[in-house]
């Protein structure tokens, strides 16, 4: 069986800390970066004795730089210090020594030069009873292809000196991957991965600040797993990720993300037939969302159960032993929850009125949690009253839940007493929602999000905003019940960045509720009170020479502030609400045969915002003279 490695140049921190949490995300291998030795206040061996202790196998001391290829006197001073780097490998009790391709200007580009040094520190490491690894930087000086390090590697002839396969190096060049079956499986000497977006930059620069975990970047890392599990290789398979995000990150989150990254590589592999990588339950397949949750005062529950009434929900139930209120419209459940000491309690206190929670129906919520702790998420178990459903979770963007819901688990709407009979109203279901989250946890969330729910990304769009612009990327559960969007917030006064600052951190920022008849149900809510962003005329008037709209229909939509988009033959017609205490706001939609998002409506709904937000400043400002 092939074993989950992880590279210490991954994570942030000392060398200590990252091996614990290498242990802790469930990793028993490792290589050590000859950094995090150097900066390691013991010596190898208590470092050794540190990963014994914690499980974890040190598979590698990587890497030795600028070696082969050597003029005199360098050579022999390169000798020297690699019969160091070998008695240090030894003494922290790394079988391997890696190697990558030298970039010294002055190394000769002569391969038999090269293959000569590689064969003559093989037979020096096999002195230490040690193995040997050349790798090819893809900005190597003379060898930037897995091929040709291959070949020197054939050349030097030495049983203890294999190639070093990194799917970075490979990828980035566009490489030939399939023919690394063709390798003999006790020629490789270690397989890395790391993934990366698909950049046109120079490759060490790429390298040093853009790789990333399998599924978080562009690269064919299926294929190239695919072509050295074919080629017999069982030995580790280990994560070499340069990001300076993910070391400024918490060690134990980068940690439990390059597990989650491998594990799913590892069921994408075996989709292909039959892989030495160990089982997964599958993901859950989402039937619907089920319902949301909002942590509120008793002043924002007041305030919320208004805005509810305005948009046709009904007041159907109370919690029968909490401070917990139910209204429903057609599929939509929405949750009020202002129990003091409970979990909801806690989140409005940290980020005030807000969503805490998100249910999810599904197909088995026993497999979901089994998923979700095969993808190292624990579930978490709330306060619960005698007789009252037990609802499995697990934690979501800050600190939020995701409860999983099922036909066969307790019911909880049970729990709710003096229910009345839902509404039929124009709002039917949740549409989609979307999560604002910090830059550094956008690739966190966007893997937690396909690994444990099985959703589907699409790429990375850019947005432009009144104060700047952020990244958005969207994912959608296969069967399309289950939408979300991922919004970047980088700082500045983008309506993403407002909202980190208002809210407290990430969260839930937009809820889409559809409709077969938008103009029916916006009216009906502007009847009850509910207050809709105001669109600039100017918005139709440009609408009008870009498509071809009945004049009737153009005005109804100027008239209630109705935005409208065409793709691919169908339509799409939709409209936000203002923002409730600046942290969240509805959009009401309706689809034609449409399936996209109306992104190109989104620069407008985010001037809108700016506009009132802009506004409500000043008059602040002026309040305050």
């Amino acid at each position: 069986m092939m074993r989950w490695s992880l590279a210490t140049v991954c994570l942030g921190g000392g060398l200590e800390s990252k091996l614990a949490a290498a242990a802790k995300a469930g990793f028993r291998a490792v290589e050590i970066f000859e950094n995090d030795l150097t900066f390691f206040p013991g010596k190898a061996r208590d470092a050794r004795r540190i990963a014994s202790d914690l499980g974890l196998e040190i598979v590698a001391l990587q890497p030795l730089r600028d070696f082969e290829g050597a003029l005199e006197p360098q050579r022999r001073r390169n000798f020297s210090r690699a019969e160091r780097k070998l008695e240090l490998a030894r003494e922290l009790g790394a079988p391997l020594l890696c190697l990558c391709s030298s970039v010294a200007e002055d190394a000769s580009a002569d391969a038999e030069r090269i293959a000569a040094d590689l064969a003559e520190l093989a037979d020096l490491a096999r002195q230490y009873g040690l193995r040997l690894g050349y790798e090819a930087l893809s900005w190597g000086r003379h060898v930037k292809d897995w091929t040709q390090a291959w070949d020197l590697v054939a050349k030097a002839d030495r049983a203890n000196l294999g190639v070093v396969l990194d799917s970075f190096h490979i990828c980035a060049r566009g490489l030939p991957i399939e023919p690394i079956a063709a390798l003999p499986a006790d020629r490789i000497a270690l397989v890395q991965v790391a993934d990366s977006p698909a950049l046109q930059m120079d490759l060490l620069s790429l390298s040093r600040h853009y790789r990333c975990y399998p599924g978080q970047g562009d690269y064919p890392i299926g294929e190239y797993l695919d072509a050295v599990t074919r080629a017999g290789y069982r030995g580790p398979v280990s994560l070499e990720i340069f990001n300076e995000q993910f070391r400024g990150a918490a060690a134990a989150g980068i940690a439990v993300d390059g597990m989650r990254s491998l594990r799913a590589a590892g069921e994408a592999l075996s989709k292909r037939g039959p892989t030495p990588f160990p089982p997964l339950p599958p993901a859950p397949e989402v039937q619907r969302p089920e319902s949301l949750e909002f942590a509120a005062s008793d002043k924002d529950a007041a305030d919320l159960a208004h805005l509810f009434a305005g948009l046709g929900f009904a007041h159907v139930g109370s919690h029968r032993s909490k401070a917990v209120d139910l209204y429903a419209q057609g599929d939509i459940a929405f949750i009020v929850n202002r129990e003091k000491g409970s979990f909801a309690h806690g989140f409005q206190m940290l980020h005030g009125v807000s969503i805490c929670a998100l249910t999810l129906k599904v197909d088995s919520a026993e497999r979901a949690i089994e998923r979700a702790r095969a993808m190292e998420c624990p579930a978490h178990v709330g306060r619960i009253g005698p007789g009252e459903a037990v609802i499995p979770a697990v934690g979501g963007v800050e600190g939020s839940l995701i409860y999983f819901v099922d036909d066969k688990g307790a019911d909880w709407r049970a729990d709710f007493v003096n229910q009345a009979e839902t509404p039929a109203g124009p709002l039917e279901r949740i549409d989609h929602l979307s999560n604002v989250v910090r830059r550094s946890e956008f690739l966190s969330w966007s893997l937690f999000y396909k690994t444990v729910l099985g959703l589907v990304a699409e790429p990375q769009v850019e947005i432009a905003d009144p104060h700047g612009a952020f990244y958005s990327r969207s994912l959608r559960s296969p069967n399309q019940a289950l939408r979300l969007a991922l919004n970047i917030g980088d700082g500045g006064a983008t309506g993403v960045s407002r909202f980190l600052d208002t809210f407290g951190g990430a969260g839930y920022q937009q809820i889409a509720l559809s409709t077969n008849d938008i103009f029916d149900a916006v009216e009906a809510a502007r009847s009850r009170g509910v207050a809709f962003l105001p669109i600039p005329d100017n918005y139709y008037d440009d609408l009008a020479t870009r498509f071809d709209i009945a004049p009737g229909l153009l005005e109804r939509m100027r008239a209630l502030g109705v935005l409208y988009d065409r793709a691919g033959g169908g339509e799409f017609l939709h409209i936000y609400t203002r923002a409730f205490r600046n942290r969240f706001f509805f959009e009401i939609l309706e689809r034609r045969n449409y399936d996209l998002f109306g992104a190109a409506n989104t620069p407008v709904r985010l001037a809108a915002q700016a506009y009132l937000d802009d506004g409500e400043a000043s008059l602040a400002a002026e309040a305050a003279l």
